[in-house]
């Protein structure tokens, strides 16, 4: 399993994604800009931040809406186990 502070392909990318969003209790109702993820993930993966938010969002594991001009997400709750699964396959288990 890699380290947290290693990421190699898209899957781990999103991944990233979705550990930053529940690390920060980013749940239903309460969302952030898309910026701020964009801002989570390495140098080397921000350019495609909204590409790989956008395939969260067609695997129903975010949902997407805009405020004040702005992009926000947040993690779809109906697919808590989902994202978990998916986080604690790249992070291991986590204590929230």
């Amino acid at each position: 399993m890699p380290s947290p502070s290693i990421i190699y392909s898209r899957e781990q990318f999103k991944a990233h994604i979705l550990y930053k969003l529940a690390r920060h209790r980013r749940w239903g109702a309460k969302h952030t800009e898309l910026e701020n993820v964009r801002s989570a993930l390495p140098q080397a993966a921000r350019a495609q931040a909204e590409e790989l938010a956008r395939e969260l969002l067609n695997e129903g594991l975010i949902t997407w809406l805009k405020k004040t001009g702005q992009i926000h997400v947040s993690l779809n709750s109906h697919q808590k186990a989902r994202i978990l699964e998916l986080v604690e396959k790249y992070y291991g288990k986590q204590i929230w």
